[in-house]
């Protein structure tokens, strides 16, 4: 709770010159409400429990609070009740109106908030999917690589700005390939594709809400690795490429090229 919130000179009992100020405010509004038969004080709760259980999917209870200005306490009795096992049937008026109110937007959360990690890790694995190694990655990003690496395997919240950086890099690399201009930069690229393929993780395509932590990927139709290379290698050969080129693109064999071809038409 911050000065200058009623809350805070109700339950912390602060009374320095801006809690007073806003207890003297909501009296004074309570009192005009109450002139004109408009005073409600509480409202339902069950709303605004839906409302504060799906914005925990993202960040926690505590800034959930301190975002929407409200009292942790509030928070409690919303969520658990005075037993700790059913939700409060009510709730204060203001309260509600502004857990209401929020709505998670990372590009304006505070640098330190703790959010869920579920999209940034997609994002990661989508672009070592890609062939990107998560030393390019972090080079590129203002988050450096062991926090990627914590971020790809055991994480279970990180920083807002943290998930800024990884939005903002995923969406300047995810339509690149990584640099593959001498063996090294091949082999490491190579690498990293082959773990994401191994581990099952999928392309930023596959998400329609990618940072929803329970949304299912959905690659729509399945088909096979044939069709699947003939449909790359049409695609790049409209662009220009050689058949070399696109073996090279591909990561496959020349003779691997004419025979996934030849099921492809098989199958059709």
């Amino acid at each position: 709770m911050q000065h200058g919130e009623y809350a805070t000179y109700v339950i912390q009992r602060c009374r320095c010159a801006e809690c007073k100020a806003a207890s003297a405010a909501y009296a004074r509004e309570r009192y005009r409400l109450q002139a004109y038969g408009r005073w409600q004080p509480f409202a339902d709760a069950e709303a605004v429990r839906i409302h504060v259980l799906n914005l925990r999917r993202y960040i926690s209870y505590d800034a959930i609070a301190a975002l929407a200005k409200v009292s942790a306490r509030s928070i409690d009795l919303l969520v658990y009740g005075e037993g700790g096992s059913t939700g409060s049937a009510r709730i204060r008026t203001e309260p509600a109106r502004r857990l209401l109110a929020l709505t998670i937007d990372l590009d304006t959360l505070p640098d330190d908030t703790r959010i869920n990690v579920a999209g940034s890790r997609r994002r990661l694995q989508a672009l070592m999917l890609r062939g990107w190694p998560m030393p390019l990655v972090a080079a590129r990003c203002d988050v450096p690589r062991w926090q990627l690496d914590r971020v790809l395997n055991k994480a279970m919240i990180l920083r807002a700005y943290q998930a800024r950086a990884i939005r903002d890099v995923t969406a300047l690399l995810f339509d690149q390939d990584p640099p593959r201009t001498n063996r090294g930069e091949r082999h490491a690229a190579s690498v990293v594709r082959n773990r994401a393929r191994r581990s099952g993780w999928m392309p930023l395509a596959a998400w329609d809400d990618i940072d929803d932590p329970d949304a299912e990927p959905d690659l729509g139709a399945t088909v096979s690795r044939a069709q699947a290379v003939t449909e790359d290698a049409e695609f790049l050969a409209r662009q220009g490429f050689t058949p070399d080129q696109v073996a090279e693109r591909l990561q496959i064999s020349r003779g691997y090229l004419q025979t996934a071809r030849a099921r492809a038409a098989a199958s059709a």
